[in-house]
């Protein structure tokens, strides 16, 4: 269906937006950036874990972040084997950004999540002549 592919394309090029905002971005002010993380989380293990784990190696973790959301654009941009796998680890990343986030982003990247799981689930093959999903 071509509205699930232009979802999956949509989500594609926002992944390679947020890799570029990464590096360009958050990585220059990157302790800063997940200290603000860890002040507006409101799930108090969340808060700590971001505190004790993310503001000492933010450097490390954000370059991580800015490889992995570029992997997952390339995967999902390039329409071959990978697209379903990706959507799912994009799927995972976006609970994490829920569990981690203010109550807003909570309820934007749980519905994230939902999306990108629903387009997993309905993602059946690279190959236009035998894409079938509804």
């Amino acid at each position: 269906m071509k509205t699930r592919k232009v979802a999956e394309i949509t989500i594609g090029v926002l992944y390679a937006i947020g890799a570029i905002h990464q590096a360009f971005f958050v990585l220059p002010d990157s302790t800063e950036f997940y200290v603000a993380m860890a002040d507006q989380a409101w799930l108090a293990p969340a808060a700590t874990f971001v505190e004790e784990f993310l503001v000492p190696n933010s450097v490390a973790v954000t370059i991580l972040v800015a490889a992995f959301e570029a992997t997952l654009a390339i995967a999902i941009l390039l329409r071959g084997a990978m697209v379903r796998p990706a959507l799912i680890a994009g799927g995972v990343f976006s609970i994490v950004g829920a569990l981690t986030g203010s109550p807003a982003e909570t309820v934007g990247y749980a519905l994230l999540a939902g999306i990108h799981f629903w387009l997993a689930s309905i993602h059946t093959s690279a190959d236009p002549r035998t894409d079938h999903a509804a």
